[in-house]
């Protein structure tokens, strides 16, 4: 019992350990600049402690200072004994600041060499989330390209009208096909779930199904009813798109104002540092960096925090304002940094330039990891529309050829009615695949599944063009044979 709950303490510590890893970067570059402004190691913890942004150092901090001000410890004691119960790298980083302290070194220049070797360790985490991301959609890609093989395999061997004795089987080669592109969309969609993480949040779930259920319901009854058999498939095509229309227009703009917000808070904090090396008053930077109209979509952040400097608000009333308005951890912590620094009376040409320093920094890394993963859009557009033609022209083909070998007049129209009927339940299952293709997409490539929505509108467009071209027998391999 003793050995099970030794291993649940430890197992539970890795776990924060791993939560406060995350943070550790922005948690360095604030004490970095605190300290560049002048501020002790207690001082920087009480202002720690009031970061919502930060929640487990934040814990941690608070712990800190239970020990300093109810058991009167000495501050760089307590932050060795972290240290002293085990190895991570929130104790290694404080006990690298006590012994800067302690020995009498340049504790500032200590500072910024960790700082800037966590945003280094941070831009090696994101190229490695890259890796994974292609792991992922090759993997994907695998699966759909099997899927389609074994399909292609087990029709041309239970087809009468190959040229082969048909295959005796019970099951029919079509619901493989039906079922497994759907499940294993849907799969993916599962295992994509913790590979990358957005900063812009997801669309409401119940406002989707608002607008999306209906038109669904609505295909799904006509299909079902036969009201217009000849058109089923444009019409469940129709409706996937539609269901899709509000979420994509919506997220865009989201999306879009996540952009701008991201670099203008880095144009931001330059123009606050260049306007200080000149020797403008800190708020006086502040107003002047935030009144440009060349931010997009931010300009109405933007120039509001100029308004309201103006208008003698606080610091911690804008930065609530700014909150109120973008939930993006970036943009968050770049401003509660700046305000922290000049309400604390820094604000200096130094600690200025570091944050500008490390605002663009981490613009460059999000810019970077975006032109990554850009090119798997292309190649889930290549995958799906590909994988989708084929599969449909092969069940298209294959039962066509039977069809046309057939003499009999009544057993030809019955083969006929047949063949329309399996192609349309394929039909069906590959424009579902596509608009779970295009959710996975967005989801591996911006980190949310609401940007998918945009492609799966084009995923769904490529399907049911090239529902049209076999449809109208351009392409079949019963007319190469003749």
């Amino acid at each position: 019992m003793s050995f099970l709950k030794i291993k649940e303490q430890k197992d539970k510590q890795q776990k924060t350990d791993k939560k406060i890893d995350s943070e550790l970067p922005f948690f360095i570059t604030i004490v970095a600049l605190l300290a560049t402004s002048g501020f002790g190691p207690y001082s920087i913890f009480i202002k720690i402690k009031d970061m919502e942004l930060l929640p487990n150092v934040r814990k941690e901090a608070v712990r800190i200072l239970k020990k300093i001000d109810m058991l009167g410890m000495d501050p760089l004691a307590v932050m060795t004994e972290i240290k002293n119960k085990g190895q991570s790298n929130f104790g290694e980083f404080l006990s690298g600041y006590v012994s800067a302290i302690q020995s009498g070194g340049d504790v500032v220049n200590y500072l910024k060499t960790k700082m800037n070797g966590a945003f280094d360790l941070y831009e090696s985490s994101q190229k490695g989330l890259v890796e994974k991301v292609k792991a992922l959609v090759d993997t994907y890609m695998t699966m759909q390209i099997v899927i389609l093989a074994v399909y292609i395999i087990i029709t041309t061997t239970t087809t009468e009208g190959i040229g082969t004795p048909p295959l005796k089987t019970d099951v029919d080669p079509l619901y493989l096909v039906i079922i497994m592109p759907p499940l294993v969309s849907g799969l993916f969609l599962f295992l994509a779930k913790s590979i990358n993480k957005s900063k812009v949040k997801e669309m409401d779930l119940k406002k989707i199904a608002m607008f999306g259920i209906p038109g669904i319901i609505i295909a799904v009854a006509i299909i079902f009813l036969k009201l217009i058999p000849d058109y089923n498939l444009y019409i469940l095509g129709g409706a996937l798109i539609v269901s899709a229309l509000w979420p994509t227009l919506k997220f865009q703009n989201k999306y879009k104002f996540s952009l701008d917000a991201e670099a203008a808070t880095s144009i931001i904090l330059r123009d606050v540092a260049e306007a200080r090396k000149a020797g403008l008053g800190p708020e006086k930077c502040v107003i002047r960096a935030t009144k440009r109209k060349d931010f997009g979509l931010f300009n109405k952040v933007a120039n509001g925090i100029s308004n309201k400097l103006e208008w003698g608000m606080t610091l911690e009333d804008i930065f609530q304002f700014i909150k109120k308005e973008t939930t993006d951890f970036q943009i968050l912590i770049n401003f509660r940094v700046l305000f922290e620094i000049i309400s604390s009376g820094g604000g200096n040409v130094n600690t200025l330039e570091t944050l500008a320093g490390i605002s663009e920094k981490i613009r460059n890394i999000e810019k970077s990891k975006r032109e990554m993963l850009k090119p798997y859009v292309l190649v889930g557009f290549m995958l799906i529309g590909i994988t989708g033609f084929t599969t449909l022209l092969v069940i298209d083909s294959l039962t066509s050829l039977g069809t046309e070998l057939e003499t009999d007049a009544v057993k030809k129209s019955t083969l006929q009615l047949e063949s329309n009927s399996r192609f349309e339940l394929l039909g069906i299952a590959i424009l579902v695949q596509s608009w779970l293709s295009g959710l996975f997409l967005g989801k591996i490539t911006t980190g949310t599944y609401s940007a998918g929505f945009r492609y799966s509108i084009i995923l769904i467009i490529i399907t049911i063009g090239a529902i049209i071209l076999i449809q109208s027998k351009i392409f079949s391999v019963s007319t190469i044979f003749g």
